[in-house]
C-alpha cells in the first residue's frame, strides 16, 4: 500500500470513527481508537486530544494516559512524558505498560534510581515483560553497571529473541564489556531481523573498527548519516547536498570536490590524511575543505588542499561534495593500507612562547570540549600533574582552552598558562612543534600533536573509543604517540603512577 493509499484509509476510518462518537460521546475507548488514528497519521496535537477526551470520559482509562506520555517521549519532552507515567499510575497501579514506559523515560532524564525501581515493579507484576527487561538493561549500561545489564538483557533475549533491538542491546552491552566479538555477532542478528536498524549498523561499524576490520566498519560507518543525532547538523548543509556525491567515478580532471567536517576538531585532524591521499592519487582533483574557523589557517598550510573556507563563508563552486570522514570508506582502508605518516599536518611560523632550555619542556591538557562525546571519560583534574610541577627540571606549559579556570591556583613557576596567545589551532600546533612532549587527556591535542609527528603521551579511559584500538599503549593511527590507559574506568591513580615513573625515566 502506497502512502497516499495509507493516508486515504486513515483518513476514512477516522470519519467512522468520529460518526460513531457522535452516537455515543462518552465512550473512551473510541475517543482512543480515534487518538491511535491521529497518531498513525503524525496528527500528534488532535491525538493528544483524543486521547484527553477518552480521559475525560473515564478518568482511570490508563491506556490514554500511556499514550500520551508515549507521545510525548517521542516528541522528547522526557520530564512531561514521566509526570504523565506517574498520574497513570495513580489511577491503576498494577499497569505494567506504564510503569516499562516511566523507566524509559526516567532513562532519558537520567533519573536512573526512579527508572529501576519502576522497571523492577514491573518485572515484578509480569517477569515475561520482555521490555521491562530490555529498558531496565539500558539504564545498567548508563550507570556502568553493565554485567548487571547484561543479565537484563539475556532475560530479555530469552522472552524474544525475535527482537531486533533486543539483539542491538546486547551487543552494545558487549561492547561496553569488551567482548567485541560477541557484540558482532548480536549486532549482525539485529540487522538480519531489521536491516535498515541504524544505530545498530553504526554500533557494529564501531566494533569493527575496534577489531581492526577497516574494511567493514568505515563501511558500515557511512550509517551516521542516518543517526537522528545528524539530523540537525545536515539540515544546515543543503546547499551541499544539492551537488552529487564523490565517488572514484567521478569525473575528476580540472573538478572541485568540496570535503567538509561533520564532527569534532580531533576526528579533522585524524582523517585529513586521507585528503592528502586523496590528492597524491588524483592532482587534477581540486579540494576544497570547509571546516571550521579554529582550523582555518593550519588547514590553510597544507598543500593538499587548493582552497580551505570556514563554515560561515560562501562555498562558491564545486561540483562534488563528500565528508571528510567518507575518505577512508572511498578510498577501501584497511590496516594495512593506512597511511600512517608520522607528519601529515605541516605548520610554518614562529610560537610566542619561551622555552627554558634547561628544563624538560611538557604541554598539558587535562580537559576535553565539554560538547563531545563521554565527556566525563576525558577529564581529570589538573592536581594530578601536581608532581610534575615539583620537579626542578621540567616546566609546564598549559595548552588547555576552556575550562581552564583551576590554574589560576597555580603560579608561573609551577605552570604556564598559554590559552591567551592559542587562538586557533595553527597556534597551538606552534606551540607543540617547540615543545619537547605533550600530555594529554583524550582531546583534539592527542590528535594535533600525532598528526605534527610530535612526542605525545595519552591518558585514557579504560572503555576509549574504537580510534585508540585495542593495543595497550601503541596505535597504528600516530607512531609518536604512547597511550597510559587507566586500569579501571574512571580511576586515574593507577594511571598517572605509571606516568610518573615514565616521566623520570624519560628526564633521565
Amino acid at each position: 500500500m502506497s502512502y497516499l493509499e495509507t493516508r486515504v484509509n486513515i483518513a476514512s476510518k477516522v470519519d467512522e470513527v468520529k460518526e460513531l462518537i457522535k452516537k455515543t460521546p462518552n465512550n473512551p475507548n473510541l475517543h482512543n481508537s480515534l487518538g491511535i488514528l491521529f497518531e498513525r497519521a503524525n496528527r500528534f496535537d488532535l491525538a493528544i486530544e483524543s486521547y484527553k477526551n477518552a480521559i475525560r470520559c473515564n478518568e482511570k482509562f490508563v491506556k490514554a494516559y500511556n499514550n500520551i506520555g508515549v507521545i510525548l517521549y517521542k516528541q522528547k519532552q522526557y520530564n512531561k512524558a514521566v509526570e504523565i507515567f506517574k498520574l497513570s499510575l495513580k489511577e491503576d497501579p498494577l499497569f505494567v505498560s506504564t510503569y516499562v514506559n516511566l523507566g524509559a523515560a526516567c532513562n532519558k532524564v537520567e533519573d536512573y534510581d526512579e527508572g529501576i525501581k519502576a522497571l523492577l515493579k514491573a518485572i515484578d507484576l509480569d517477569p515475561t515483560n520482555s521490555g521491562a527487561y530490555g529498558n531496565l538493561g539500558n539504564i545498567y549500561n548508563k550507570t556502568k553497571e553493565h554485567l548487571l545489564a547484561l543479565k537484563a538483557h539475556e532475560s530479555a533475549l530469552e522472552l524474544d529473541d525475535s527482537s531486533s533491538s533486543n539483539h542491538a542491546n546486547i551487543g552494545i552491552t558487549y561492547k561496553n564489556l569488551t567482548r567485541y566479538t560477541d557484540a558482532k555477532k548480536s549486532l549482525l542478528k539485529a540487522i538480519k531481523i531489521d536491516p535498515s536498524f541504524t544505530n545498530a549498523h553504526f554500533d557494529l561499524a564501531t566494533t569493527y573498527l575496534m577489531l581492526g576490520d577497516y574494511k567493514k566498519g568505515f563501511y558500515e560507518y557511512e550509517w551516521r548519516f542516518k543517526k537522528e543525532e545528524m539530523r540537525s547538523l545536515l539540515s544546515g548543509m543543503s546547499e551541499i547536498f544539492q551537488k552529487p556525491k564523490f565517488t572514484l567515478k567521478s569525473k575528476k580532471k580540472n573538478k572541485t570536490l568540496l570535503l567538509f567536517s561533520e564532527q569534532g576538531y580531533g576526528d579533522m585532524l585524524q582523517f585529513a590524511r586521507f585528503a592528502k591521499v586523496l590528492k597524491k592519487k588524483y592532482p587534477t582533483l581540486k579540494l576544497k575543505m570547509v571546516v571550521r574557523e579554529e582550523l582555518k589557517s593550519l588547514f590553510k598550510q597544507q598543500d593538499y588542499f587548493d582552497e580551505v573556507i570556514s563554515r560561515d563563508e560562501s562555498l562558491g563552486e564545486f561540483d562534488y561534495q563528500l565528508a571528510l570522514m567518507s575518505l577512508p570508506n572511498l578510498l577501501k582502508t584497511t590496516t594495512k593500507n593506512l597511511p600512517k605518516e608520522s607528519s601529515y599536518i605541516k605548520v610554518t611560523g614562529k610560537s610566542k612562547i619561551e622555552l627554558d632550555s634547561n628544563k624538560l619542556n611538557i604541554g598539558v591538557v587535562w580537559s576535553a570540549s565539554v560538547t563531545s562525546e563521554s565527556y566525563e571519560g576525558r577529564v581529570f583534574s589538573l592536581d594530578m600533574y601536581e608532581p610534575l610541577m615539583r620537579e626542578t627540571d621540567i616546566q609546564l606549559y598549559s595548552l588547555q582552552v576552556g575550562d581552564s579556570k583551576d590554574i589560576k591556583n597555580y603560579t608561573d613557576s609551577e605552570i604556564i598558562d598559554l590559552e591567551d596567545s592559542l587562538k586557533s589551532f595553527k597556534d597551538s600546533a606552534l606551540a607543540i612543534k617547540e615543545l619537547d612532549l605533550v600530555i594529554t587527556s583524550d582531546t583534539s591535542v592527542a590528535h594535533l600533536a600525532g598528526s605534527l609527528g610530535k612526542e605525545c603521551w595519552v591518558m585514557l579511559q579504560k572503555d576509549a573509543e574504537w580510534r585508540w584500538g585495542l593495543d595497550r599503549s601503541k596505535t597504528i593511527w600516530y607512531p609518536t604517540i604512547k597511550m597510559i590507559r587507566q586500569e579501571k574506568q574512571g580511576e586515574w591513580d593507577s594511571a598517572f603512577s605509571k606516568l610518573y615513573k615514565d616521566i623520570k625515566k624519560r628526564v633521565r
